[in-house]
């Protein structure tokens, strides 16, 4: 990019947040929960070049979150560890402490330590999983295993017994229930939510909880070399079920459903389709994840349909975006996310058209939203405001690996 006055917006914005952030740490106004997170924010942006001044106090809140965990897990308090996937607990520390040690912060025993944490976790969990009525963080991509199975195809190939099971698992999905559908019908619970409420049966179609996360790391895996036994035919399915019930706008767009029900599903009717190009619902995350599944799996006509299909999402008008927030989840920082990623891929630079306006309506809602608690002092990559300054940094050409927990690379 080479707007000079959006590249200095950018750099004065992230200055400012980073200040703030490290005034917040130093006098305690973090809140424990929030270290996982804040490590992986200080990962990050640790060897920024224009943040060069903060590098000593940000290797010092690192160094105090990781002492912090140590002296816990010594203690044999596991409290803030017990998830699978990749976005809070052990695999969002493991996630960061792979990204410090490309930045020269070599952390071996303790990396070996939480590698080996997460496969005592996925051996005593993963056979509960199959006794449990399907919900979302068993198989997501933020707290399932499609999360934790990307993390082992990235960096730890080796453990081939714990990829395949957790293959086994997502290809066990694509089985029929009691109600002769797919097991990735999930329940949704009346709002007073107890056993005894009456409830619906949905697919869940989008990125953040749905089934493309778990279609785009199989074919992920199949394409890394990892075979088993109905993976191929597992994803067709799910690729079939993206083409069944997908529909064009009357803008010529792509759309998805959202969370279809089992009657919709058994009728063929949807009532709710995908209504903003952001990640979490979105429709630019479910297009470029099937984008990506074509480019695994080979399909070079499929991969040009939904690479043609994603321009026009990303070359749209910022009405026709449908976002309010500057967030990653289901704001304009995750469109950022999705339309750098995608030039990343692709090298075609017609994806980089429309960035520097949506730029400027990310540094415009991360002003209007500034002042709020739930925004300013929420340090999650999803849904804080550090997860805009991650997008930001991506876009000035940073090396941020954060997109990878987002599917997107």
């Amino acid at each position: 990019m080479d707007n000079k006055e959006i590249i200095q917006a950018i750099k004065e914005t992230v200055c400012k947040y980073t200040d703030d952030f490290i005034y917040a740490f130093e006098n305690k106004k973090i809140k424990r929960e929030e270290y996982d997170d804040v490590l992986l924010f200080c990962s990050e942006i640790y060897d920024v070049s224009f943040l060069k001044k903060y590098k000593n106090k940000i290797r010092d809140i690192i160094e105090t979150i990781l002492s912090t965990i140590k002296n816990e897990l010594y203690s044999g308090d596991t409290t803030y560890l017990n998830y699978m996937g990749q976005s809070k607990g052990i695999g969002n520390i493991a996630f960061s402490l792979r990204i410090l040690n490309q930045k020269g912060i070599h952390l071996n025993q303790f990396q070996k330590y939480c590698d080996c944490w997460m496969d005592e976790f996925y051996k005593t969990q993963i056979v509960l999983y199959y006794k449990t009525q399907t919900v979302p963080v068993l198989y997501d991509v933020i707290y399932g295993v499609s999360g934790m199975l990307n993390y082992y195809l990235e960096y730890r190939k080796e453990q081939k017994d714990i990829i395949l099971g957790m293959l086994k698992y997502l290809i066990y999905l694509t089985d029929k229930n009691e109600e002769k559908v797919t097991k990735y019908f999930v329940i949704k619970l009346s709002e007073y939510k107890n056993t005894h409420s009456k409830y619906d049966l949905y697919l869940d179609f989008g990125m953040a909880h749905g089934i493309i996360g778990p279609l785009y790391i199989m074919a992920k895996a199949m394409h890394e070399g990892f075979q088993t036994k109905g993976l191929q035919e597992s994803i067709q399915f799910l690729k079939d079920l993206y083409v069944e019930f997908m529909r064009i706008d009357d803008k010529g767009r792509l759309q998805f459903p959202t969370q279809l029900k089992l009657s919709g599903f058994k009728q063929k009717e949807v009532t709710d389709y995908t209504f903003n190009n952001g990640w979490c619902y979105g429709n630019g995350s479910i297009v470029f994840g099937l984008m990506k599944v074509a480019k695994y799996c080979e399909e070079e006509l499929d991969y040009r349909f939904y690479k043609n299909e994603l321009l026009k999402i990303m070359s749209g008008s910022l009405i026709d975006n449908n976002l309010f927030e500057p967030i990653v989840c289901h704001g304009y920082a995750g469109l950022l996310m999705i339309q750098i990623c995608a030039y990343l891929e692709t090298q075609d630079r017609d994806f980089l058209i429309t960035i520097e306006e949506k730029i400027c309506e990310t540094l415009k809602y991360h002003e209007k939203n500034i002042g709020e608690e739930r925004y300013i002092n929420n340090y999650s990559l999803l849904e804080g405001a550090s997860g805009v300054m991650l997008a930001l940094l991506k876009v000035l050409g940073k090396t941020i690996e954060s997109s990878k927990l987002l599917f997107l690379d």
